[in-house]
């Protein structure tokens, strides 16, 4: 360094000059006239491109680095938004290199007024985004992985649950037979300790089939009219005992203006309330839980009501508040030990408070109780009968007596606890093991009502039912599903094979019971009354059947009416000026042609990648030309070709419609 640039720079800093800067910037720099030529480029740029400057400067205009599609869209779109805003940020635009590849680059533009003899110019950067396209591919594949995952994941939930149901129905129904026999003190406790311990497991699979249901979109909000004074009673009653072995006052408030007939979904609603009130007792060692109902709003038709569950329990940290309604997870490790649980309960109450629009509210302190709380909108309901009464009594036993039930089902052990259950209320019953001997049987003798297993080999429920229903008999039998699935998940499947009720496996005594009575006194009910659950899946199915059958025949409508391009975008675009008309053709048709090429060369690869590198690449010239049935036939091959084990018919078809399109 010199004494003068000493003198200039005394501390010896870098020195770099605008040139340089410009020259070796880590992105593209290119600078072009009003009518595209370009006048000037930095040397990032240059190396990218594999240019020298003299194959450039004044011989290249800007649209000549991009691939045919990005012509069309500067000329059309992008310089024309430019003149009209004087600058452009962020537009993708495919880059092409001298070997004629091209990367992906990100460019942003700005207008630079005439200043002097200087003329209107336009200055770009362009960035090289090859790895954030890859990085942005990467991200939609793990999406769409993790996506699968939680669909797996709730899939084998569900499944692990429905089998979990069916032994652990032996195990409730041996639990409850053996309660009822004359015990001792010691095997009391056994059978107490028993029942107990099935129960909670019970609670534990269908916590989990709640979750993997909800997890999968599966629920759906219901709308039947309820009483919830009723509903709020029967809570207390369910549970007065767990309240007073702890010696807890268990107490329920409705306000004065709290409405009592309703519209809604009562099953979540009390769904809800049990996981809250049982929770509540659970946590709570001295003191008491209390439910308080409060109308906050009333809107013409509808009240907004607030449900308040206080207790007076161990409370929650406040650094712990959130953690409860993640899944599997306690307020802490001493009180998982301690109360055990599964934390579920707050997680699925939350995520059903969410279909309703709402959400729970906590507040709470360590060791001075908690309060839970939510709003929810119902509809109110004026001059609305009650139900008939379907409470049991001795007299409705009495019909036992003339009546027979047929047991369905291919485990001995599931037959025998049915059996059990049926002798001990003194109502007269055989069996068969599966859909085949007991459609011999029914065609030999009568039966009153058949018990159901809907899960049996060679021939299932849906179909035994229906060829039950198909004997065309005099005095056809009540059928009731038994089965470990959900109701909700079935009903429409019960009501096609003609089927009128179902009773969840492991079944509760008293719940079989009421059944038969309810169907025994009213064999007309046979026939199925249409509940607005089923309405609502049958109307579902139909509907979406039906859409679908419309949609493919009008799509198939328009595939033969509708031409396969049409130019008028480029008539209007060259503004009835042949010569550009002429240019935009061949371009297009040049395009088309490597098109062509790409497309057998990847269906020859049976690559979905670069089926999808094509989509992408071609959707300038398709949109320009109107060719949407071309791009949705690539799209069908995509898809057909990720299909596993696909067959090479229909690929072959889609190919040679391909061809012809193209």
């Amino acid at each position: 360094m010199s004494i003068a640039d000493k003198e200039n720079n005394p501390r010896g800093k870098i020195i770099e000059t605008a040139e340089e800067l410009y020259e070796n910037a880590p992105c593209g720099y290119v600078s072009f006239l009003s009518d595209g030529t370009i006048y000037n480029i930095n040397s990032t740029l240059l190396s990218w491109l594999n240019f020298s400057k003299e194959e450039v400067i004044y011989l290249k205009r800007i649209p000549d680095l991009f691939k045919i599609g990005g012509q069309i869209f500067f000329e059309t779109h992008f310089f024309p938004l430019i003149r009209m805003q004087g600058f452009i940020q962020e537009i993708n635009f495919d880059i092409v290199r001298k070997d004629r590849s091209f990367f992906p680059g990100l460019i942003n533009v700005k207008e630079i007024s005439a200043k002097g003899k200087n003329p209107l110019t336009y200055r770009a950067t362009i960035f090289d985004i090859t790895d954030r396209k890859k990085y942005e591919k990467e991200l939609i594949a793990a999406k769409k992985k993790a996506e699968e995952d939680s669909n797996t994941k709730a899939e084998f939930l569900s499944t692990i649950s429905h089998e979990i149901r069916t032994p652990l129905h032996a195990i409730l129904g041996i639990g409850n037979l053996l309660n009822k026999t004359h015990l001792n003190d010691d095997q009391k406790e056994y059978a107490r300790i028993l029942l107990h311990s099935s129960e909670n497991l019970l609670e534990l699979v269908n916590n989990l089939l709640d979750l993997s249901k909800i997890e999968a979109q599966k629920v759906k909000l219901e709308k039947r009219t309820f009483n919830l004074s009723n509903m709020v009673e029967m809570l207390q009653q369910t549970f007065k005992t767990k309240a007073e072995e702890k010696d807890i006052s268990l107490q329920v408030t409705l306000g004065e203006n709290v409405p009592q007939e309703l519209s809604g979904d009562p099953v979540k609603l009390s769904q809800i309330l049990t996981n809250l009130i049982g929770n509540a007792i659970k946590f709570t060692k001295k003191g008491s839980v209390k439910l308080i109902v409060e109308n906050l709003e009333t809107l013409k038709t509808k009240s907004l009501l607030r449900f308040k569950i206080l207790d007076t329990g161990i409370g929650i940290p406040k650094n712990k508040l959130n953690a409860i309604f993640q899944e599997f997870s306690q307020a802490s490790y001493d009180i998982n030990m301690e109360y055990g649980g599964t934390g579920l309960g707050l997680t699925i109450s939350q995520k059903l408070l969410q279909l309703h629009k709402s959400e729970m509210k906590v507040q709470s302190s360590k060791g001075k109780g908690s309060e839970f709380s939510f709003d929810i909108w119902y509809k109110v309901i004026k001059n609305h009968a009650p139900p008939k009464d379907k409470s049991i009594s001795i007299e409705d036993r009495k019909m036992f007596k003339s009546s027979n039930v047929l047991i369905v089902d291919d485990n001995p052990t599931n037959i025998y606890i049915t059996e059990q259950f049926l002798n001990e209320w003194k109502l007269k019953n055989e069996s068969a093991e599966s859909g085949l001997q007991a459609i011999e049987m029914i065609k030999q003798k009568h039966f009153d009502l058949v018990l159901l297993d809907l899960h049996m080999p060679r021939m299932n429920g849906y179909k035994t039912a229906k060829k039950i229903r198909a004997l065309k008999l005099e005095k056809p039998p009540v059928i009731i599903a038994l089965s470990a699935s959900d109701r909700g998940e079935i009903n429409y499947k019960l009501r096609k094979a003609g089927m009128s009720d179902h009773v969840s496996k492991p079944f509760k005594p008293e719940k079989l019971l009421e059944t038969l009575v309810y169907y025994l006194q009213n064999p007309a009910h046979q026939k199925i009354k249409k509940s607005s659950k089923m309405d609502v899946a049958e109307k579902e199915e139909k509907k979406n059947k039906k859409e679908i059958a419309s949609n493919k025949k009008e799509q198939k409508l328009k595939e033969d009416q509708k031409p396969s391009f049409d130019v008028s975008k480029f008539v209007k675009m060259a503004n009835s000026n042949s010569l550009y008309l002429d240019k935009f053709i061949k371009s297009t048709l040049d395009a088309f042609i490597l098109y062509e090429h790409e497309f057998l060369d990847a269906i020859k690869a049976n690559s979905e990648e670069m089926i999808e590198d094509l989509i992408h690449k071609s959707t300038m010239s398709i949109f320009y030309i109107q060719a949407n049935n071309l791009k949705e036939m690539m799209e069908e091959t995509k898809s057909t070709i990720a299909k596993k084990g696909n067959k090479p018919g229909p690929l072959q078809k889609k190919i040679e419609r391909m061809c012809r399109r193209i």
